[in-house]
């Protein structure tokens, strides 16, 4: 197993490869730091560590739980605001908008809570401008609103049959309130980024692919299973050697792409509910539990991807044609649109925290699986069945 770990490290293509693999997670979640951009009271842009403590100042305003009370205290006041004749200004077409200095004093610094509150009362996804419909002789009834709303979402999805609606109704709604709000920008966008990590798990399936094809290239292959050892121990310390170098490269990565987002933008906020960036996820979630079930959930993936490359290695007598799949598998899903029947693929899998904002799942036998839970068992059995397959497949190749 030593001696086939270092077979593969020291492999330029590997050097390479991980070499590039480290790059790009560098640079991708660098880009959110590098991109974030917010307009303070003044009305000047602000970036950096400067966007950064500006916006942690306005959370703090903002933090506390979410009660009835202080939502209706909220629309409130943002519905003053926005029929104060003297706070806004008439555009072309007739529609009403705020005075720059009304909006840069008071909408921009609350925009992310105001659109909070307002994609609770309707599904149409237009936050702060839905709070102007909303009827406060009763209070705000906001949770009361955030359940209609998802019953809709819920209804009007047809992908999902009767048995997986009662399913999603009943967890959406178990969903505990009332709501802490606060910041947790840094656990926010690494999980808005951590699609990226599938850079990385397309990097590694791309050093794994000549396991197996080198063999065949170089023609070792008659040499090694000739062998005492050839049929059992050397396969297995491919296999072991080929899982020991993707479990360190892609705790690596994670563990940089994580690193660079909390201490970019801050630790805090990693025990506040999911629900205060889409109040309709359906999980019972906190952002740090939720940040590390995705990287849980990608590594599973990764698990899956590398049985099955391992599978190609040992079918395949050239690297190329092995690398070629992998990436029609990969890389192809991710311009499709997520639904029942691409929600398995490993782009769609692989969608960090974004991945339990859906409402996807499958009923097997009466029994309904979700989104997740059926990523886990699919990636699970898909090597269980490859390993084997691959191993076989290497002994009869040359037996044959």
């Amino acid at each position: 197993t030593k001696l086939e770990l270092i077979k593969l490290c020291r492999k330029k293509t590997t050097m390479i490869v991980t070499a590039g693999c480290l790059l790009g997670t560098v640079i991708f979640f660098l880009l959110p730091y590098m991109q974030f951009h917010v307009w303070n009271s003044d009305g000047t842009m602000l970036s950096g560590k400067e966007a950064v403590a500006y916006r942690k100042e306005v959370y703090e305003m903002l933090s506390g739980t979410m009660t009835e009370e202080r939502i209706t205290e909220d629309i409130q006041d943002y519905q003053s605001v926005y029929s104060n004749p003297e706070n806004v200004i008439t555009e072309r077409g007739g529609k009403t908008a705020l005075k720059d200095d009304i909006f840069y004093k008071y909408f921009e610094p609350r925009h992310s809570y105001l659109d909070l509150l307002g994609n609770a009362y309707s599904n149409n996804e237009s936050g702060a401008d839905n709070l102007m419909n909303v009827n406060l002789n009763s209070g705000a009834d906001f949770y009361r609103a955030r359940a209609e709303t998802v019953i809709e979402r819920i209804d009007n999805n047809e992908d999902l049959g009767e048995a997986e609606k009662e399913y999603w109704k009943e967890k959406a709604l178990s969903i505990k309130t009332p709501f802490e709000y606060g910041y947790m920008l840094g656990w926010y966008n690494f999980g808005d980024t951590a699609e990226m990590l599938i850079i990385c798990i397309l990097g590694i399936c791309i050093v794994l692919s000549s396991v197996f094809a080198e063999e065949y290239q170089t023609g070792t292959a008659s040499i090694i299973l000739s062998t005492r050892f050839g049929k059992n121990k050397i396969i297995r310390a491919k296999l072991v050697s080929a899982f020991l170098f993707s479990t360190v490269i892609f705790a690596v990565n994670a563990i940089i792409a994580l690193t660079i987002s909390l201490r970019l933008f801050g630790s805090e906020g990693g025990n506040l509910p999911i629900q205060i960036g889409s109040t309709s996820a359906p999980y019972q979630l906190t952002f740090q539990q939720a940040a590390l079930l995705s990287i849980g959930i990608d590594y599973i993936v990764l698990l899956g991807l590398v049985s099955v490359t391992l599978l190609l290695s040992s079918k395949m007598k050239s690297s190329l044609s092995v690398l070629i799949v992998d990436m029609l598998i990969i890389i192809v899903p991710i311009f499709f649109s997520i639904n029942k029947a691409t929600a398995l693929l490993p782009a769609m899998a692989t969608l960090g925290t974004s991945l339990f904002n859906y409402y996807i799942s499958y009923n097997i036998g009466g029994r309904v699986v979700n989104h997740f839970v059926m990523i886990l068992i699919v990636y699970i059995v898909m090597s269980a069945i490859a390993l084997p397959m691959a191993t076989k497949m290497f002994k009869n190749h040359q037996v044959g």
